[in-house]
């Protein structure tokens, strides 16, 4: 109990500290970014007492790569390749589809929450051959359960007929080099 009164009053004296020297600058902390990316929450010890969480969309946990591929003998191959990624405060997705007569290159806007999202064509990227999209419109959707990453096809289809049920698990993380 004494250490933990002992580390509150140390945080608060730096605190303190740190704004001392701010005002003494002439530096002004920005409001827009504390109202954008801060949330106050009262954390339990003393009603008065605020503590400050960044927030975070639930958007945040599909940023990364999703593969998915298919094989048709003798020598038919497609690759499908996700990249969710931020850029501001809003989410894309860059898809490029490769194989027999195919070669796609889609940015696209990613919607939804931490459970399923949509993959909504923006434009074609450089070296795109086909234009089928029109901007707005779903090429895909995935839902992620406590096992699986489930598919949803709508303007994007895969090339072979047995991989085209919607609600099965096509696309996996791709492994993340160090």
């Amino acid at each position: 109990m004494k250490n933990k009164v002992i580390a509150r009053s140390i945080g608060g004296a730096i605190l303190a500290l740190v704004m001392a020297s701010m005002i003494g600058c002439g530096t002004n902390t920005p409001t827009s970014a504390l109202k954008d990316n801060v949330q106050h929450a009262p954390s339990g010890n003393k009603p008065e007492e605020v503590k400050t969480t960044i927030a975070s969309s639930p958007l945040e946990s599909w940023v990364g790569e999703y593969e998915f591929s298919e094989y048709a003998p003798p020598d038919q191959n497609r690759f499908y390749r996700i990249s969710i990624y931020k850029e501001d405060k809003s989410y894309y997705a860059t898809i490029d589809i490769d194989g027999f007569q195919t070669m796609e290159r889609l940015q696209a806007q990613v919607e939804g929450d931490g459970k399923a999202i949509k993959i909504i064509f923006n434009k074609y990227l450089p070296d795109n051959l086909w234009e089928p999209y029109s901007p707005g419109d779903v090429l895909l959707r995935l839902e992620k359960t406590d096992s699986a990453l489930n598919t949803f096809w709508e303007k994007i289809h895969p090339m072979l007929k047995d991989d085209r049920e919607s609600g099965k698990t096509y696309f996996e993380a791709a492994a993340r080099s160090s």
